[in-house]
Formats: structure tokens, sequence, C-alpha cells
């Protein structure tokens, strides 16, 4: 028993350790594909782990995606947050079959798997939505405030 609690207090200091050097760690955008201005993709190396700080990770570049991507009239607008994973690939060689392709690269190697860790629906005459994953969707209420939206088809599973 009194080797389990030095143990179990070294695990924990390891869980915190890595769990702050991940959070830290900056998130890196490697590439950004506007397609006409609609439509958003952000290639970046990881995002932090929790659904707020992905969505505040946003929030704190939303003005700057809007400055250097912006949309044409009163239209939504959406951005796409993929992982770079095990980086570009062809299409013709990955086994994958959910491939985005971007066709600004001019290699070979120019798509991605589709891995999104965040979409964003900016829409002008609405609330912002953030989707996170198939059953986790968010909204920015008018008094800037992040609330969960859930959906009747996940309440009762």
């Amino acid at each position: 028993m009194k080797k389990k609690l030095p143990v179990m207090l070294l695990c924990l200091f390891l869980l915190g350790a890595f769990y702050n050097l991940w959070t830290i760690r900056p998130v890196n955008i490697l590439y950004v594909y506007s397609q006409e201005g609609v439509t958003v993709t952000i290639v970046v190396d990881h995002m932090p782990w929790t659904d707020q700080e992905k969505i505040s990770w946003y929030l704190a570049r939303r003005d700057d995606f809007k400055r250097k991507y912006p949309y044409f009239g009163d239209i939504w607008q959406s951005y796409y947050i993929t992982d770079v994973s095990d980086g570009f690939t062809n299409y013709e060689k990955s086994p994958h079959e959910d491939l985005f392709c971007i066709p600004t690269i001019k290699s070979e190697n120019n798509c991605l798997v589709k891995d999104y860790f965040l979409i964003v629906r900016e829409d002008p005459d609405s609330n912002t939505h953030f989707y996170l994953d198939s059953e986790n969707e968010y909204q920015l209420t008018p008094d800037n405030k992040i609330e969960r939206i859930f959906r009747p088809e996940y309440l009762n599973q």
C-alpha cells in the first residue's frame, strides 16, 4: 500500500505536466485555402483538447480570418479547421476514401484526410455556430456567450 501512493502521485504529476505542455504549445496554421470566400479551410498541426478551448482559439483569430478571407454579400461563410495528421497525400495513392484536395497546391500530394477539429458557420442573419463532431454543437449568443445546443436526435440516446 505504501508503494502505491508514490506511484499514483507520480502518474498524476506526469499527466498534469503532459496536459500543461499540450495546452501551452501554440497551434500552427500550416495552410489556408479560401474557396471564393464562402468556404475557408484552415490546416493546423493540432488543436487544444477541450471544446471550449477550440472555440476560444477560433474566436481569438476570428477578426484576422474575416479580414484575410472576406466573403461577399450577406451570405453564410464556413470555416473548416482540419488536422494535417500524416501530412498531405496523393489522391490516387491514398488508402483513405474521404479526402479534401486543395487545387492551389501545385503538387501531386495536395490532399488531406477530412479530419475536422472544428467547423464554424458564420451567418449574418443568425448566431455563429460551432460544430465539433456529430453530437456537439455550440452557438455564440448575441451577448458573446457560448452555449451548447442540444439536438433532439441525440437527447434520447
